[in-house]
C-alpha cells in the first residue's frame, strides 16, 4: 500500500467515524468534494499544509493519517460510506 493510499484510507476512516459526509468534510477543509474523493482514493499527493488541514478538520493528530493498521480497517468500509449510517453496520 502506498503512502498516499494509507493517508487516503485513514482520511476516509476518521471521516466515517465522525459521521461526516464528504460535503461536510469539504466545508470543514475548504476543499472541493472532488478533491476529497481524490484524497480518499489515494490519488492525491498531499502537501504538509493539506495534511495539517485534514487532521485539524478531523480533530486528530496528523500522525494518525499515516497508520497502516487503521488504513487496513478502512479498506473494509463500504465504497460509498456517505450512504450508510455507522450504527446500522
Amino acid at each position: 500500500m502506498s503512502l498516499m493510499e494509507v493517508v487516503g484510507l485513514n482520511t476516509k476512516w476518521y471521516r466515517y467515524e465522525r459521521n461526516l459526509t464528504q460535503e461536510d468534510f469539504a466545508d470543514r477543509t475548504n476543499f472541493k468534494m472532488a478533491y476529497i474523493s481524490t484524497i480518499e482514493n489515494g490519488s492525491a499527493n498531499l502537501t504538509c499544509k493539506n495534511i495539517e488541514l485534514i487532521a485539524k478538520a478531523l480533530a486528530i493528530k496528523p500522525i494518525l493519517l499515516f497508520d497502516e493498521e487503521t488504513a487496513k480497517k478502512a479498506k473494509k468500509l463500504p465504497k460509498r460510506v456517505d450512504m450508510y449510517n455507522k450504527d446500522e453496520n
